[in-house]
């Protein structure tokens, strides 16, 4: 009997080794299935993703391109044509990267980029263009499309400030002072200097004050123009050439943001995005002026719209006509040497010094700032009382320039203030 059941209960066992083989297998045959599947798909992601990638760096590449048109470093078709804001923005078929015909990147003959919009933001159907021939734009808003292999693309847009620097010019000679003691400011007699704020560019703008100066130094300069001490003694009535007559107050309406503070004007010339640091990237930072003047460049007389020079310590400028263009910054003593010439901005911060010497004649088309401050120190430091003293010998007109401040703020190359992909 017992024999008989356990004989009956192997044949209801029989197949149960078939049945779990077969699950296995099909329990592997799924999760090899899965693994392949996951294979595939992060493959066909990293394929994509290489592609999306192209995409997005031959927008980049595009936007780099037209960067480099701005710039001036590619050359019109036909040729002759300077790549200003305004004519880029008029005729971009003038350049190759601009014309909106595709254009592969080098050694990627599976990207390529388009530029597909250049417009003036602040004109956008180009009426201000087209009724004022003077017009610069002043940034630009720029779309480009990159595309990657297996139809790839990505949209970029770029907006580009003309200005590496954006700073209002508010008088022709600004000298802050905070401290107390009385600016020295020696002008001379009016055969010696003359200092004007008639704009001396061709489309002039609003004449401007000579000079600008703290609130306690507005008498103190009001007599040194009227040809007397500062105390208002010894007047001579033979005063310099001053026009407008009459100092503006600085106020923080119309006083330059490096100048607000001295917190501010070490910021601006050693913060990390400084100038100190602009120049170093240009290779135009110096620590004296003859190696400033002995570089390949000198202090940018030879190129037509300037260059930005950082001279950390002491500079004498002359002689040469021009002997220099762009933005110039001191921060020791600057001395106008003999028969010198400059176009563009020059700012002497720091040392805060400006001093005149030698024979012939000088000229400065443009705008100055000088001020006194230590390197380091605490932010609640105050401007110290500057030195702007051209007695010496030798003559000169120091006048305000719209066209060479434009070309200062521009020297140091445009400025790349938003970029977005859409």
């Amino acid at each position: 009997m017992k024999k008989t059941e356990r004989s009956q209960q192997q044949k209801g066992e029989r197949g149960a080794a078939l049945i779990t083989v077969l699950l296995l297998s099909t329990l592997l045959l799924a999760a090899g299935g899965t693994l392949l599947l996951t294979t595939s798909i992060t493959g066909t992601n990293a394929v994509d993703s290489t592609s999306e990638l192209q995409a997005y760096y031959a927008a980049e590449a595009g936007i780099a391109r037209v960067i480099n048109v701005l710039r001036g470093n590619s050359q019109s078709n036909p040729a002759g044509t300077r790549a200003t804001f305004r004519n880029v923005v008029s005729t971009p078929t003038l350049w190759n990267s601009t014309s909106g015909n595709t254009i592969t990147v080098s050694n990627a003959s599976s990207a390529s980029f388009r530029v597909t919009s250049i417009v003036d933001p602040d004109d956008v159907n180009g009426a201000i263009r087209a009724a004022n021939p003077n017009y610069k734009p002043s940034r630009l808003q720029i779309h480009v499309t990159g595309f990657g292999s297996k139809n790839s693309r990505k949209n970029m847009e770029v907006i580009v400030n003309r200005f590496a620097l954006n700073y209002n010019v508010s008088a022709v000679i600004t000298l802050p002072n905070q401290s107390g003691t009385p600016l020295n400011l020696n002008l001379g007699s009016s055969n010696v200097t003359s200092y004007s704020g008639v704009d001396a560019f061709g489309n002039p703008l609003p004449t401007l004050p000579a000079f600008a100066v703290s609130d306690s130094d507005y008498a103190g300069a009001n007599n040194v123009i009227d040809g007397c001490a500062a105390d208002g003694t010894g007047c001579s009535g033979n005063g310099p050439n001053v026009s407008p007559a009459d100092p503006a107050r600085l106020d923080p309406s119309n006083t330059v943001d490096f100048l607000q503070s001295v917190s501010a004007a070490r910021s601006f010339l050693y913060g990390p995005e400084g100038m100190m640091a602009a120049a170093v990237n240009e290779g135009r930072y110096f620590t004296t002026g003859d190696a400033a003047i002995n570089s390949s460049g000198g202090l940018g007389a030879s190129n037509p719209d300037g260059m930005l020079t950082f001279v950390d310590g002491d500079l004498t400028l002359g002689p040469g006509s021009p002997t220099g263009q762009g933005t110039l910054i001191v921060t020791g003593t600057l001395t106008l040497d003999g028969s010198f010439g400059f176009n563009g901005v020059i700012m002497v911060l720091g040392g805060g010094t400006v001093l005149r010497s030698g024979g012939g004649h000088g000229d400065i088309f443009g705008a100055m700032f000088v001020s006194k401050f230590a390197r380091t120190g605490a932010n609640t430091d105050l401007f110290q009382s500057p030195t702007f003293d051209t007695s010496g010998g030798g003559t000169a007109n120091i006048q305000y320039n719209s066209d060479a401040v434009e070309k200062a703020k521009q020297s140091g190359g445009h400025r790349i203030v938003a970029v977005r992909e859409y």
